[in-house]
């Protein structure tokens, strides 16, 4: 596959033990290495994603790459809804979903990251990427459109512009729409941002300003930066505060526990008709939650019956455990498996005092 539309492998990617990934998504015209190069290069790793790495290397980095461009002669672009279909099924053959994840974007790539996790949970195929997205950053994202889109569009008479400017124009329908669902949807409302944006015009032009860099979403406040559109997402240096602060994100936020985001849509194993899926979410909640209880019942009586030490009670513990990991309830899971382990080493600790018989 091109390098133009891949995923690339930055820092600690194939590191089987690392507890979640961060990925780099880049924005209009830009390009999965050197947007976030200091001097614009591809050849050079000597740059703040493979800092990252350097510095939380228990993590794997990677850097999102597909082709976004505002003119045609210049190369390719798909629709946001299309762009972002095809970067999770692009995600999904990485096994990224499998850990916990956390997007750093910029400008646009923003936006690609929004309607991903917003198609990942309506489809439900890759609804792991949006259960396991930890936390997003974003660099002088456009939430409400660019007024640099019109002015593009102006002479795209001329250059012929992508569809991509058409969307990124100021208050484009469909950017209304999936900021009203950010704001309103108690989901991805609860999912951590950092956010920054640039004050200083890029070629005289303010492409992103601070009323569209906000992405509205309580509790969250954009940070100007004396920066413009192009030099905020090319951090220089460690010293740098972006650097430290999207670094800082990251360790808090990668392995926070997160309501799951559930899927809104479900396919009818009769036909091909995708039908609402919130009573069905319900009742296997329901279900579920029912079981829970059976199987709490389930242990207790085996503690009961065999005594606290059984190697049953044990496994009884360890498998309600398991259950309460699958549904993100990590603080119920942790106590159960801590109980299971001390009852198997006791175990372990008698066999090894009693005398072993002759055969």
């Amino acid at each position: 596959m091109s390098d133009r539309n891949d995923l690339i492998e930055i820092f600690g990617t194939e590191n089987p033990s690392r507890r979640g990934d961060v990925i780099f998504v880049h924005g209009l015209g830009g390009d999965a290495l050197s947007t976030w190069h200091p001097q614009e290069r591809r050849d050079d790793h000597n740059f703040w994603p493979a800092w990252l790495g350097e510095d939380l290397s228990d993590v794997g980095i990677w850097s999102l790459a597909y082709e976004v461009e505002p003119f045609r002669w210049k190369g390719n672009s798909m629709p946001l809804v299309d762009r972002a279909t095809n970067s999770l099924d692009l995600l999904d053959s990485y096994e990224i979903g499998d850990r916990p994840i956390i997007f750093v974007t910029h400008s646009m790539g923003g936006l690609l990251v929004k309607q991903m996790l917003r198609s990942a949970r309506d489809f439900g195929k890759w609804q792991a990427i949006a259960s396991g997205t930890r936390g997003i950053v974003f660099l002088s994202t456009p939430h409400s459109g660019s007024d640099l889109a019109r002015w593009i569009n102006y002479i795209g008479t001329i250059l012929r512009t992508t569809v991509s400017i058409e969307e990124l124009e100021a208050h484009h329908s469909r950017l209304r729409e999936l900021n009203f669902l950010y704001r309103n949807d108690h989901q991805f409302s609860e999912i951590p941002m950092l956010v920054y944006c640039e004050t200083r015009p890029t070629n005289g032009i303010l492409v992103v300003n601070q009323t569209s860099a906000d992405p509205g979403i309580k509790g969250v406040i954009p940070v100007p930066m004396d920066v413009d559109h192009i030099s905020i997402c090319k951090v220089d240096d460690k010293k740098n505060r972006i650097y430290r602060q999207v670094k800082r994100f990251v360790n808090q936020n990668l392995t926070t526990p997160l309501p799951l985001i559930q899927p809104k849509v479900a396919v009818h194993p009769d036909s091909n008709v995708a039908v609402n899926s919130d009573s069905k979410q319900e009742q296997a909640k329901k279900k579920v939650d029912d079981g829970l209880g059976l199987i709490e019942q389930c242990k207790e009586l085996t503690r009961n019956r065999l005594g606290s030490e059984h190697p049953a009670v044990a496994s009884s513990l360890n498998n309600l455990a398991l259950l309460y990991e699958n549904q993100g309830r990590y603080c119920k899971a942790e106590p159960l498996y801590v109980q299971a382990l001390e009852i198997r080493k006791k175990l372990l600790a008698s066999s090894k005092r009693s005398p072993t018989s002759a055969t």
